[in-house]
Protein backbone atom coordinates (compact mmCIF):
# COMPACT_ATOMS: atom_id res chain seq x y z
CA UNK A 1 0.00 0.00 0.00
CA UNK A 2 1.46 3.41 -0.97
CA UNK A 3 2.28 5.82 1.85
CA UNK A 4 -0.47 8.26 2.81
CA UNK A 5 -0.19 11.75 1.39
CA UNK A 6 -1.60 15.09 2.39
CA UNK A 7 -4.30 16.65 0.22
CA UNK A 8 -1.98 19.55 -0.67
CA UNK A 9 0.71 17.24 -2.06
CA UNK A 10 0.72 16.24 -5.74
CA UNK A 11 -0.25 12.67 -6.55
CA UNK A 12 2.34 12.27 -9.30
CA UNK A 13 5.80 13.71 -9.74
CA UNK A 14 7.47 14.42 -13.08
CA UNK A 15 10.57 12.49 -14.11
CA UNK A 16 13.84 13.88 -12.78
CA UNK A 17 15.90 13.30 -15.90
CA UNK A 18 15.39 14.18 -19.55
CA UNK A 19 13.71 11.71 -21.93
CA UNK A 20 15.91 9.36 -23.95
CA UNK A 21 15.64 11.33 -27.21
CA UNK A 22 16.79 14.65 -25.78
CA UNK A 23 20.22 16.14 -25.39
CA UNK A 24 20.13 15.44 -21.68
CA UNK A 25 20.45 19.10 -20.72
CA UNK A 26 16.89 20.29 -21.35
CA UNK A 27 14.97 21.79 -18.47
CA UNK A 28 11.70 23.66 -18.25
CA UNK A 29 13.65 26.92 -18.06
CA UNK A 30 15.20 26.26 -21.50
CA UNK A 31 11.93 27.16 -23.21
CA UNK A 32 10.47 24.63 -25.59
CA UNK A 33 11.01 20.91 -25.17
CA UNK A 34 13.75 19.01 -26.95
CA UNK A 35 12.65 15.37 -26.54
CA UNK A 36 11.57 13.30 -29.54
CA UNK A 37 9.29 10.26 -29.89
CA UNK A 38 10.65 6.81 -30.64
CA UNK A 39 10.11 5.38 -34.15
CA UNK A 40 6.91 3.36 -34.63
CA UNK A 41 7.36 -0.27 -35.60
CA UNK A 42 5.35 -1.85 -38.41
CA UNK A 43 3.38 -3.91 -35.89
CA UNK A 44 2.48 -0.80 -33.86
CA UNK A 45 1.42 1.03 -37.02
CA UNK A 46 -0.82 -1.87 -38.11
CA UNK A 47 -2.41 -1.94 -34.66
CA UNK A 48 -3.11 1.82 -34.77
CA UNK A 49 -4.55 1.75 -38.27
CA UNK A 50 -6.83 -1.14 -37.47
CA UNK A 51 -4.79 -4.20 -38.34
CA UNK A 52 -6.03 -4.42 -41.92
CA UNK A 53 -2.56 -5.33 -43.13
CA UNK A 54 -3.00 -3.45 -46.41
CA UNK A 55 0.20 -1.80 -47.51
CA UNK A 56 0.08 1.88 -48.38
CA UNK A 57 2.65 2.84 -50.98
CA UNK A 58 3.74 6.45 -50.86
CA UNK A 59 5.96 8.02 -53.44
CA UNK A 60 6.74 11.29 -55.14
CA UNK A 61 4.08 12.78 -57.36
CA UNK A 62 6.28 15.39 -59.04
CA UNK A 63 9.41 15.01 -61.13
CA UNK A 64 12.69 16.71 -60.13
CA UNK A 65 13.41 20.18 -61.53
CA UNK A 66 15.20 20.15 -64.86
CA UNK A 67 13.70 16.87 -66.05
CA UNK A 68 11.10 16.39 -68.72
CA UNK A 69 7.58 17.06 -67.43
CA UNK A 70 8.75 18.88 -64.29
CA UNK A 71 6.61 21.71 -62.99
CA UNK A 72 8.16 25.07 -62.18
CA UNK A 73 7.61 26.97 -58.96
CA UNK A 74 7.79 30.75 -59.31
CA UNK A 75 8.91 31.27 -55.70
CA UNK A 76 11.68 28.68 -55.96
CA UNK A 77 12.87 30.18 -59.22
CA UNK A 78 13.09 33.60 -57.60
CA UNK A 79 15.24 32.23 -54.79
CA UNK A 80 12.39 32.30 -52.25
CA UNK A 81 12.04 29.82 -49.44
CA UNK A 82 8.72 28.04 -49.33
CA UNK A 83 7.24 25.29 -47.23
CA UNK A 84 6.19 21.89 -48.46
CA UNK A 85 2.45 21.34 -48.64
CA UNK A 86 1.29 17.78 -48.13
CA UNK A 87 -2.31 16.82 -48.80
CA UNK A 88 -4.38 13.70 -48.23
CA UNK A 89 -2.30 12.68 -45.20
CA UNK A 90 -3.56 10.72 -42.19
CA UNK A 91 -2.48 11.26 -38.58
CA UNK A 92 -2.15 7.86 -36.90
CA UNK A 93 -0.56 8.82 -33.58
CA UNK A 94 0.23 11.78 -31.33
CA UNK A 95 3.11 12.14 -28.88
CA UNK A 96 3.87 14.68 -26.17
CA UNK A 97 5.91 14.93 -23.00
CA UNK A 98 5.94 17.11 -19.90
CA UNK A 99 8.04 19.82 -21.54
CA UNK A 100 6.91 23.23 -22.71
CA UNK A 101 5.31 23.12 -26.21
CA UNK A 102 6.65 19.75 -27.32
CA UNK A 103 4.20 17.61 -29.34
CA UNK A 104 4.56 15.48 -32.45
CA UNK A 105 2.13 13.81 -34.85
CA UNK A 106 2.80 10.58 -36.76
CA UNK A 107 1.78 10.92 -40.41
CA UNK A 108 1.27 7.68 -42.34
CA UNK A 109 4.00 7.23 -44.92
CA UNK A 110 6.11 10.12 -43.56
CA UNK A 111 6.83 9.44 -39.90
CA UNK A 112 6.97 11.80 -36.92
CA UNK A 113 6.48 15.52 -37.55
CA UNK A 114 7.00 18.16 -34.85
CA UNK A 115 4.27 20.78 -34.39
CA UNK A 116 5.30 24.46 -34.49
CA UNK A 117 6.19 25.57 -30.96
CA UNK A 118 6.89 29.29 -31.29
CA UNK A 119 3.68 30.63 -29.71
CA UNK A 120 1.27 29.10 -27.20
CA UNK A 121 -1.85 29.93 -29.23
CA UNK A 122 -0.53 28.49 -32.48
CA UNK A 123 0.81 25.41 -30.68
CA UNK A 124 -2.52 24.69 -28.98
CA UNK A 125 -4.42 25.12 -32.26
CA UNK A 126 -2.09 22.72 -34.10
CA UNK A 127 -2.30 20.13 -31.30
CA UNK A 128 -6.11 20.39 -31.32
CA UNK A 129 -6.32 19.97 -35.10
CA UNK A 130 -3.86 17.08 -35.20
CA UNK A 131 -5.64 15.41 -32.28
CA UNK A 132 -9.02 15.81 -33.98
CA UNK A 133 -7.59 14.36 -37.21
CA UNK A 134 -6.22 11.40 -35.24
CA UNK A 135 -9.48 10.85 -33.39
CA UNK A 136 -11.75 11.04 -36.45
CA UNK A 137 -9.38 9.46 -39.00
CA UNK A 138 -9.98 12.37 -41.40
CA UNK A 139 -7.31 13.40 -43.88
CA UNK A 140 -5.41 16.65 -43.44
CA UNK A 141 -3.44 19.12 -45.52
CA UNK A 142 -0.39 20.56 -43.77
CA UNK A 143 2.59 22.82 -44.43
CA UNK A 144 6.03 21.74 -43.30
CA UNK A 145 9.01 24.10 -43.37
CA UNK A 146 12.74 23.42 -43.82
CA UNK A 147 13.20 23.22 -40.03
CA UNK A 148 11.00 20.09 -40.04
CA UNK A 149 8.11 21.62 -38.11
CA UNK A 150 4.45 21.74 -39.15
CA UNK A 151 3.20 25.35 -39.27
CA UNK A 152 -0.31 24.96 -40.70
CA UNK A 153 -2.92 22.21 -40.66
CA UNK A 154 -6.21 22.15 -42.56
CA UNK A 155 -8.81 19.60 -41.47
CA UNK A 156 -12.26 19.13 -42.97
Amino acid sequence: MPPARKKSEPALTPPTRAASGSTGTATMSDGVGLSEPLPITTEQLRAMVGGTGTAVTAGPTLTPPGTEGATTDAAAGAGGVTGTWRSGMTVTAMWSINEARNAWMYVSGLGWRKLYNGRDGAFMALVALAGQARQTGRQIVFREEADGMVYEIYLW
